[in-house]
């Protein structure tokens, strides 16, 4: 019978496994269902094929786009080139080997390259090769291929549901002296419409919850139980049979990172057994499985209705079934298990006694301990109210269990009951023999025995108890190994953090992707970081084409590195341990000098990038401007400008060396509304006419967009550099409306002396009350506005700076020609701008910023002939 196989100790079992469930499932959850840290997506890595091709020599993208694999079957080992050429693994008959002093070794070892690289990794030191295998097969994550970042590229965020090559890639692998070249693409593909996996998740809801309702309920939800387990087995397994390595490992990800599997598929089928036979309470089990299974998968794979692509065995569109039947069946059977007990349980059963109470009370009612005669109990009557009878059949229960009725194995309980002696907790009377009662007792038993009601379903406060001790025990558990269990994940891209100290301020955690159609600190991040500093370079003598190649994929590999907040493995990278990236940027740059040197021909030297003309009054020191490359290194934290700046400066070595350095400041986060105009050292608001990326003409303004301008410009930016020294003892010894006279706006409010608010256009034919003009004709923005300079407009981002007891402004300018930007405003101004007499112009420089580039190329490389990967 159902009670002797479903007892007190098992259901507080299947109880306490519930506990443990509830609070180990979500510890999990986090973890499960990617492979080499990427799940569903709608990033496209297509390797288009490798060239020449040599049979036995065969590369793949696996992993959804994760990782390449390469496996040689030829007697001559193959050897993949790392970032800067060097070579990087050995795959041949005596297995794989990596070079450790390849930094591609440290940097594909993760999905996001986070794994620190140590200080003797030099891609131009001999290789030392280890061993990692004895199989002729390797995977690694190649970030050439496949999109690092958490952000979106921009023309992706842009229109997101249009398909967009990101980029071209490739890798160049070694192989019996020649080389084989692998290309490929990464793409974005919009995934499709998830309205009818919603469907099918809200069918297989309602399916589950409407058996509930049926004659055959504990059978129905007991199957769709059985269901939901063997969906979640397909949908694991076809996981499984997609992830890298021996039968351990691909059994580790069909089961979990945590082995939750292991509890919850088998309670899960115990349960639906037991259900099936009409165990009642179990339902609660089910409840439990259901609701894990489905919060774990909508969690983890409801992305897959929408993405284009997810790591699976299974073809797209079944792979979306699995997640949509085990979504809907475990909700409807969340929902079941209650509705199930609420319709199915039976009464409350009291005992009868046989103690030496009165015969006739007892064949009234119900003989109490004490041997008081109790109420007769309704729920053995009939429908009608009747008791029942001695020895006839006996009514149902209620409307609930007559709908359920009774089998013949409740009938052979019954009989086994009435056999059975009566428990020695009810007095001494009960030490008598069933032959011994009398008659009316022995009927009331027997009506007793063959009512329908279901002991496994009979929970008394004691019951209830024990079952909701049983449950919080297991909850603690569950909660302690998911606890034990979880640690850090190394695929993720998170900022490191010390233990024990609170999680960063949202200032620090703040990310700027590095690769993109533009290089990130022009246009972006939208409010200018707090700190800046500025590195020129020279190039050191005898530096080829080849050792400034390297150089530039160094800086990219680094500022892209640094930009997540990760370090470079170098003595000091404690320094921004819990800072974070701080909104880090690195942007590199090209003077007009470079070009004659490094194996660059001067005649390829854009005309964007033409030296500046002298302009009156400026007195430049030659040592402090210009330069071969520069840097421009800003973040809202000064700790994380200063490591980023000297680890690049370090990396520069022996190619190039600094020839000068500046270091600027404006207003922190915080410290101003955000889109706030920010004041520099005068006081005065800077900046409030600068061009907006929402501007229709911001492109052009900006951005170099001449097609005949050289492919590593177009897309990219020209910037001026000015060091305007501010006499700011004379500038004080102005009053208000005099300095108020000399910019042309309001100090208080920026607005124009015109009249108006901030961003009121200037109305330059406006007078006052004397009837002169409201904004002087020497005033700063009258002769610095575009409508008296042809239409010459420049997004400018200034930081204040000091030197001992100097200070002004480090004037940054970003414009697509200087021709048509800078030059004609500064000639203007330097003529007759009143704001002459309170600056100094004492350095210049001026430097082409390449195009931004996609994950695994580096800034410039189309300077070089090469395709931007």
């Amino acid at each position: 019978m159902i009670t002797s196989v479903v007892a007190r100790p098992v259901r507080l079992l299947l109880t306490l496994a519930a506990g443990v469930l509830l609070a180990l499932g979500p510890a999990g959850a986090a973890a499960a269902h990617e492979v080499g840290g990427v799940g569903a997506t709608n990033f496209a890595t297509t390797l288009s094929g490798l060239s020449p091709s040599v049979p036995g020599v065969s590369l793949a993208v696996v992993e959804n786009g994760s990782r390449l694999q390469l496996r040689n079957t030829t007697g001559t080992e193959v050897v993949v080139r790392g970032y800067s050429e060097e070579p990087y693994a050995r795959v041949g008959p005596d297995g794989v080997w990596l070079n450790d002093s390849s930094p591609a070794t440290y940097l594909n070892a993760d999905r996001y390259g986070s794994t620190r690289v140590p200080a003797d990794a030099d891609p131009a030191a001999a290789p030392r090769w280890r061993k990692i295998s004895d199989e002729p097969v390797h995977r690694w994550h190649d970030h050439r291929t496949h999109w690092m970042l958490t952000t979106l590229p921009i023309a992706v965020a842009a229109d997101p549901t249009a398909p967009h090559r990101i980029s071209s890639w490739r890798v160049d692998l070694d192989h019996d002296s020649r080389v084989l070249t692998a290309t490929g693409s990464l793409d974005w593909v919009p995934g499709p419409s998830p309205t009818p996996w919603y469907l099918l998740t809200a069918l297989s809801a309602l399916l589950v919850v409407g058996s509930v309702f049926t004659r055959w309920a504990h059978r129905l939800v007991a199957a769709a139980l059985g269901a939901l387990i063997a969906v979640d087995t397909v949908h694991a397994g076809a996981i499984a049979l997609v992830t890298e390595g021996n039968v351990p490992e691909r059994l580790g990800a069909f089961l979990g990172s945590d082995m939750t599997a292991l509890l919850i598929w088998p309670f899960g089928i115990v349960a639906a057994v037991l259900v099936a036979r009409g165990a009642t309470f179990l339902g609660f089990v089910g409840m439990g499985v259901g609701g894990l299974l489905a919060s774990m998968m909508a969690l983890d794979d409801a992305p897959v209705w929408w993405r284009s692509s997810a790591p699976s065995a299974l073809p797209a569109d079944a792979n979306r079934a699995t997640v949509a039947l085990v979504v809907g069946l475990g909700v409807g059977l969340l929902l079941a298990g209650p509705l199930l007990w609420r319709r199915c349980k039976p009464a409350s059963r009291t005992r009868p006694a046989t103690a030496s109470g009165d015969p006739e009370a007892t064949a009234a009612g119900t003989v109490t301990a004490s041997g008081a005669a109790a109420p007769h109990d309704d729920s053995a009557a009939g429908h009608d109210g009747a008791p029942a009878t001695h020895g006839g059949a006996v009514a149902a229960h209620d409307d609930a269990v007559a709908t359920h009725g009774t089998d013949t194995h409740d009938v052979a309980a019954a009989t086994q009951d009435l056999a059975a002696p009566v428990s020695g907790d009810e007095g001494p009377a009960a030490t008598g023999s069933a032959g011994d009662e009398p008659p009316v007792l022995l009927g009331a038993r027997a009506a007793a025995a063959a009512s329908p009601q279901r002991e496994e379903a009979v929970v008394g406060r004691r019951g209830f108890a024990g079952t909701l001790a049983a449950g919080g025990v297991g909850a603690i558990l569950g909660a302690a190994s998911g606890i034990a269990a979880s640690g850090p994940e190394t695929d993720t891209p998170a900022t490191p953090q010390v233990s024990g100290e609170p999680p960063l301020a949202s200032v620090g955690t703040s990310r700027v992707a590095f690769h993109g159609e533009h290089q990130a600190g022009i246009a972006t991040p939208a409010r200018q970081q707090a700190r800046l500093r500025i590195v020129a370079f020279d190039l050191a003598a005898g530096v080829d084409r080849a050792g400034l190649r390297a150089l530039l994929r160094r800086w990219s590999q680094a500022a892209e590195q640094l930009g997540q907040g990760q370090p470079l493995g170098r003595p000091g990278d404690h320094l921004v341990t819990g800072a974070g990236p701080a909104s880090l940027t690195v942007t590199i740059g090209f003077g007009p000098g470079l070009f004659g040197k490094a194996g660059i021909p001067a005649a390829d030297r854009p005309a964007q990038l033409t030296p500046l003309p002298a302009f009156p009054g400026e007195r430049l020191d030659p040592a402090r401007g210009d330069g071969d490359l520069c840097l421009l290194v800003a973040a809202d934290d000064a700790v994380v400008v200063f490591h980023a700046a000297r680890e690049l400066i370090r990396l520069a070595a022996p190619h190039a060396r600094v020839r000068w350095q500046q270091d600027g400041f404006t207003s922190s986060a915080g410290v101003t509304a955000d889109g706030a105009t920010t004041r520099n050292l005068m006081g005065q608001l800077d900046g409030t006419n600068n061009p907006r990326p929402g501007d229709e003409d911001f492109e052009p303004k900006v951005f170099v967009t001449d097609p005949a301008a050289p492919r590593w410009l177009r897309g990219g930016s020209l910037l001026v550099v000015r060091r305007i020294r501010m006499l700011l003892d004379d500038w004080d010894g102005l009053d208000l409306a005099a300095q108020e006279r000399v910019i042309g706006r309001r100090k208080d409010t920026g607005a124009p002396l015109s009249g108006g608010e901030e961003r009121t256009p200037a109305d330059f034919g406006a007078t006052g009350a004397g009837g002169g003009l409201a904004i002087p004709a020497d005033a700063h923005i009258r002769l610095a506005a575009p409508a008296f300079n042809n239409g010459a407009a420049m997004l400018r981002r200034g930081w204040s700076y000091t030197d001992g007891a100097e200070a002004g402004l480090l004037f940054l300018a970003w414009q697509a020609d200087p021709a048509r930007g800078f030059v004609p405003v500064q000639r203007r101004l330097a003529g007759v701008d009143a704001l002459n007499r309170f600056i100094r112009h004492e350095t210049s420089a001026l430097f082409a910023m390449p195009r931004g580039t996609a994950p695994g190329g580096y800034v410039g490389q189309d300077l070089f002939g090469e395709d931007a990967t």
